[in-house]
């Protein structure tokens, strides 16, 4: 610079032309360094935002599969209800016609109770030592009662004797398989042999002195009408004929043509 210099005041001219230079470098390396200083602080804090919004994107999918596994649970819960609700109707129908078949089968029976009265009662009474005894036991026995009746098939009782769906039913239902034996109760008169309706297959036997006995819904009746049966003898078999809401036997007793209630007269 000095050599190739014209004057003194060039040499000073150059060399604070080189000093602004140098000054100029400085703030441009001081700037370089700031800005390197700046994409590293930016870097580390993209860093960052990246941890967050892998963190987020993680609590996002987490709570997705929550709320799908909700809906699947509240889809599953709703189809139950509405299942649960179609089960309840179903058997509020079931129930319906069970209670009106039950009304059916009462209107039916009380209908031809009073035919069967007016055929006992037409009959002449012959002595008999059965009597009634009040209320007995409801679980079958083969040991004849005071009254001397025998339980004409071992089963539990579905349905007493009384008032039901406000008409009389006038015997018990037992309620035994299909094709069970049915026995006499006692021995006696066989006086109707076939079908009644409400009864279906009805066998009534006259044992004397006012009683008599009736198995009503049989499924095929074993004896003939008129024919002298002893208690215990076979004299049809379980069914459910005439109004009737599943298999059993209808029994009654009567007296003098009434139905009475059978626990009074059965062990």
């Amino acid at each position: 610079m000095v050599l190739a210099a014209r004057s003194f005041q060039d040499v000073l001219d150059q060399l604070d032309y080189l000093g602004a230079v140098a000054t100029q470098d400085k703030n441009v390396a001081a700037k370089v360094r700031t800005a390197k200083h700046q994409v590293k602080v930016a870097r580390r804090q993209t860093a960052s935002v990246r941890t967050g919004v892998r963190q987020e994107a993680q609590v996002i999918s987490a709570r997705a599969q929550q709320a799908a596994i909700l809906r699947g649970e509240l889809l599953t819960t709703k189809g139950q209800l509405a299942s649960t609700r179609q089960d309840k109707s179903r058997t509020l129908v079931i129930t319906k016609k069970q209670v009106q078949d039950e009304i059916d089968e009462s209107q039916a029976l009380s209908s031809a109770s009073a035919s069967l009265a007016a055929k006992l009662r037409a009959r002449s009474d012959v002595p008999s030592s059965l009597s009634s005894s009040g209320s007995g036991s409801s679980a079958p026995s083969s040991a004849p009662s005071s009254s001397g009746l025998i339980w004409p098939v071992s089963a539990p009782i579905t349905s007493p004797f009384g008032m039901r769906w406000g008409t009389l039913h006038p015997g018990l239902d037992l309620g035994a398989p299909y094709g069970s034996a049915i026995h006499a109760a006692a021995s006696g008169t066989v006086v109707w042999c076939g079908w009644m309706s409400g009864y279906g297959n009805l066998v009534m036997i006259d044992h004397g002195g006012g009683i008599a006995t009736a198995y009503g819904h049989q499924s095929r009746i074993a004896v003939s009408c008129n024919q002298q049966v002893s208690q215990g003898q076979v004299i049809g078999y379980v069914g459910s004929t005439g109004y009737s809401t599943g298999p059993h036997l209808h029994f009654e007793v009567r007296l003098n043509g009434t139905p009475v209630d059978p626990l009074g007269y059965l062990p």
